[in-house]
């Protein structure tokens, strides 16, 4: 787990080839425009995930605030059935002692405690990345701006090593500076044999620098927020530094209290759309009323009409007449 655009899916294709089943490969998503080499991420697991998130109040790029506890609440028992489902379908049943299964999704960084009232999880790998070379890759993506992006990488990291205190933090960069090294650090932490030379060449054929389009090097830094400037910090140059911020904060961080402003030009948009649907809304109402207005005015014609036939029949030339 780590945030979006860190490295997770290679890492997620690395445990793979170390021995740790990802599921039923038709499980797995396909690879997309934003990611060719593939997600090595379970469908199902995805899409429960963002159905966790929606739940809570949020989605992965406005994570909610969470309580401690929350994970427990009997509101997320048909989510929790519904994941067992879930992990059934993409891995049988349990595996055997030998066995390791794995799964990899960015928002199991907010989200582990509710996993872990689902299935006993051993451990975690938190992967990480330059936070200014995340944030070009969002603002890429999903024109998401550098305070929103600093504050999620901020809350993804803080989230994700509270939640799992024996996790094993490794940076993305990591696998292209010692490929062989990275590797066999993952591999000692899980329990398994360290990599042999086909699984690292396997590896290394699947990294592939030129799918890295925003760099330290080439990503803009260049930012006065306080939260890009915080977010730089923490990252200190590649040796993470969590203790740069106090307990309190960093609390307050991991569970969502902290968050940037709302952006001003996405405020204007929401409230013109607000404005449009409220519009639209109106001439809805007044079209319902015109024509309700229309068909009661056709209902007091019909009754008149027949209540001129009904004089007529009965011989009574004043109502004929009429």
């Amino acid at each position: 787990m780590g945030m979006h655009r860190s490295g997770t899916s290679f890492t997620a294709r690395a445990l793979q080839l170390l021995g740790v089943s990802l599921g039923a490969a038709g499980s797995l998503m396909a690879p997309g425009p934003d990611n060719p080499a593939g997600y090595f991420e379970n469908r199902d697991i995805k899409e429960l995930n963002d159905g966790v998130l929606a739940h809570l109040g949020g989605s992965w790029d406005q994570p909610p605030v969470l309580e401690r506890g929350w994970e427990q609440d009997g509101s997320l028992d048909s989510l929790r059935t519904s994941a067992s489902d879930v992990l059934g379908d993409a891995f049988g049943p349990p595996p055997s002692e030998s066995g390791l299964i794995g799964w990899k999704d960015p928002r199991l960084s907010l989200l582990l405690p509710f996993w872990r009232t689902v299935t006993p999880i051993e451990t975690t790998i938190v992967v990480v990345r330059d936070p200014a070379e995340v944030t070009a890759s969002l603002r890429a993506r999903n024109g998401i701006e550098p305070p929103q992006a600093a504050m999620l990488w901020l809350r993804y990291l803080f989230a994700a090593t509270a939640n799992d205190p024996d996790h094993l933090l490794v940076l993305d960069r990591d696998f292209f500076v010692d490929l062989p090294g990275t590797l066999s650090a993952v591999a000692a932490h899980l329990g398994l044999p360290p990599p042999d030379q086909g699984v690292t060449a396997d590896a290394r054929e699947h990294l592939d620098p030129s799918l890295r389009h925003h760099v330290a090097a080439t990503a803009d830094s260049a930012n006065d927020n306080p939260l890009v400037s915080l977010a730089a910090k923490v990252w200190n140059r590649g040796s993470v530094d969590l203790d740069v911020v106090s307990g309190d904060v960093a609390e307050a961080i991991r569970w969502g209290w902290l968050r940037p402003p709302i952006d001003g030009e996405l405020l204007a948009r929401a409230r013109a759309e607000a404005v449009e649907l409220r519009d639209r809304i109106r001439r809805r109402r007044r079209q319902e009323r015109a024509a309700q207005n229309a068909a009661a005015a056709g209902r007091e014609s019909h009754v008149a009409s027949s209540t001129v036939y009904a004089g007529d029949s009965s011989g009574d030339p004043e109502v004929g007449n009429q």
